[in-house]
């Protein structure tokens, strides 16, 4: 985990974010199945951020 970029991270959770916000809502299946991902990325990449700072800030 060491090889991922906090930036790359937030400007995947700021992507995340505008998706949800902009997304039509269409009712297929594939619609719903990449909303739910969308919104499960919305909930977990915030906590990978904070574990990622606290880790690197302990290590040095």
């Amino acid at each position: 985990m060491d090889d991922i970029s906090i930036t790359q991270l937030v400007t995947l959770w700021f992507v995340v974010l505008i998706f949800i916000q902009t997304s039509s809502g269409g009712g297929s299946a594939v619609n719903m199945a990449i909303e739910l991902v969308a919104i499960l990325l919305m909930y977990i990449l915030p906590l990978t951020l904070v574990i990622l700072i606290v880790l690197r800030l302990t290590d040095n």
